[in-house]
């Protein structure tokens, strides 16, 4: 039996959103001109050439494809990372390329409507095929060869979801079978050829060491002949300690331990858009008042400088001052010793500082000076990346990224003064995390937990 993806759901999902787009044009133009809109000819060319970039963005990001293994929120990230392109695009269109002044407040509502009703509608329609497939709909037979830790946790994890809409046909393995899995049990592995002359399934999924590639070959050209894919989950990935990817060279697989997605530069300049936009709002909005503000108490409440300046670590392991607003008596020990519980050397005025992280708002000029971005790790101090590059293991991996004024390590409570080796060790796994699954969505989740944070929640590690 050959399946085909349908055409119906690209088709489906452009028609509804270019009829969310069109909803938007309209109750933002109800919204900002009563209905009446001042050129009509001007703002309903803008609409359909908003339709043509959309649905050309779509396919360009494939946001049209429903992928078997559905993660939603990996779908609205990647919607989310659309969305902003299209506004980007769109903004730079209207001001390069046409004379004629649209109202900005209407650009502005028009894109927001338009943001939240795609969303909702995506978050719906994904839930719905979760659903659909649930109930055995447009299900995926699969075929497993192979025995490991691999395929039995995708058997938990992945094929017996049903919201993932798969159908185990069968399982072939010379190995050991447990009773949970017992069911799906057909056979050694000599017996899979008679199997698939007789049954037709969608995909094989492989997964035997390397002295079986003769018979991995023959499933290979097998699955060619009979119109059915084949994945390969290689051994030697049972005995790996965390993920990689395999490019090519010249036909040559070379495999690489982690993935980097800020590695690309439209993903670097994405996020370093996102950092000049938002600390320059940060700069006019907050600091044209605060800043004074808080100088003064500074210097009203203790002497010295207003600024703390300090060498830290950053990205590639190159140092950089980092500016904070100073919170401590000055004295001579710190550049070498962290911040602990009720320190004598903190402030009055400091302590609150340092609990709702008023203290590291001046980083937002590193931000500006690019030496650091909004989300990352956090940057230490050069003795202590001297230290716990040797107690803990992949420490030096964290300054791959720039660092940052917030990051994941930080919302997760990884915070303060690291009493033993174990926090500095959940700070870098969480820093490491971060690096290998960077999203502009993910970014701006930091920020704004980050914010909830600073005004809302108490932090017990933050003194």
């Amino acid at each position: 039996m050959i399946k085909v993806k349908s055409k119906f759901i690209p088709v489906l999902f452009s028609f509804v959103d270019v009829l969310l787009l069109f909803g938007s044009f309209l109750l933002a133009k109800y919204m900002v001109f009563h209905g009446e809109i001042p050129n009509v000819l001007f703002y309903n060319s803008l609409v359909l050439g908003w339709s043509v970039l959309w649905v050309a963005i779509c396919l360009k990001f494939d946001l049209y494809e429903i992928p078997r293994i559905l993660f939603t929120y990996k779908i609205l990230a990647k919607n989310v990372y659309a969305i902003f392109t299209f506004i980007f695009l769109s903004a730079g269109f209207i001001f390069f390329v046409t004379d004629y002044k649209f109202s900005r407040l209407f650009f502005g509502y028009s894109m927001l409507f338009f943001s939240l009703f795609l969303l909702l509608w995506r978050f719906i329609s994904f839930s719905k095929v979760k659903s659909f497939r649930k109930k055995g709909y447009n299900s995926r037979s699969i075929l497993l060869v192979g025995m490991n830790k691999n395929i039995i946790s995708l058997l938990h994890q992945i094929y017996l979801n049903p919201k993932y809409g798969f159908k185990i046909v069968g399982l072939y393995t010379d190995a050991e079978v447990s009773t949970e899995i017992k069911n799906y049990y057909k056979g050694k592995l000599s017996e899979i050829n008679s199997f698939l002359e007789a049954n037709t399934v969608d995909e094989i999924i492989i997964s035997l060491p390397y002295h079986q590639s003769k018979l991995i070959n023959d499933l290979f050209r097998y699955a060619d002949n009979h119109m059915m894919r084949v994945r390969v989950i290689p051994e030697f990935s049972e005995y790996l300690s965390q993920t990689f990817s395999i490019d090519y060279i010249q036909n040559i697989p070379i495999m690489k331990l982690r993935s980097e997605p800020l590695n690309s530069f439209t993903n670097r300049i994405l996020k370093r858009m996102f950092d000049v936009v938002f600390s320059s709002v940060i700069v006019i909005v907050l600091f044209s008042w605060l800043f004074p503000i808080i100088a003064l108490i500074i210097k009203l409440t203790s002497k010295g400088p207003v600024f703390f300046v300090q060498e830290r670590t950053g990205k590639d392991g190159k140092a950089f001052n980092c500016f904070k607003f100073r919170s401590m008596t000055v004295n001579a020990t710190s550049d070498v010793q962290q911040a602990t519980k009720n320190d004598t050397r903190v402030t009055s005025f400091g302590a609150f500082m340092r609990k709702t992280s008023i203290d590291e708002l001046p980083q937002i000029f590193n931000v500006l000076l690019n030496n650091m971005s909004l989300v990352g790790p956090r940057p230490h101090m050069l003795k202590h990346t001297e230290e716990y590059r040797v107690l803990v293991d992949k420490f030096m991996v964290r300054h791959f990224a720039k660092p940052g004024v917030t990051g994941w390590a930080q919302i997760n409570g990884f915070r303060g003064e690291t009493k033993y080796i174990r926090d500095m060790e959940n700070r870098a796994i969480a820093d490491i995390w971060y690096i290998e699954n960077w999203s502009f969505f993910l970014d701006i989740k930091i920020v704004v937990n980050t914010a909830w944070s600073m005004f809302f929640k108490k932090d017990e590690n933050a003194f």
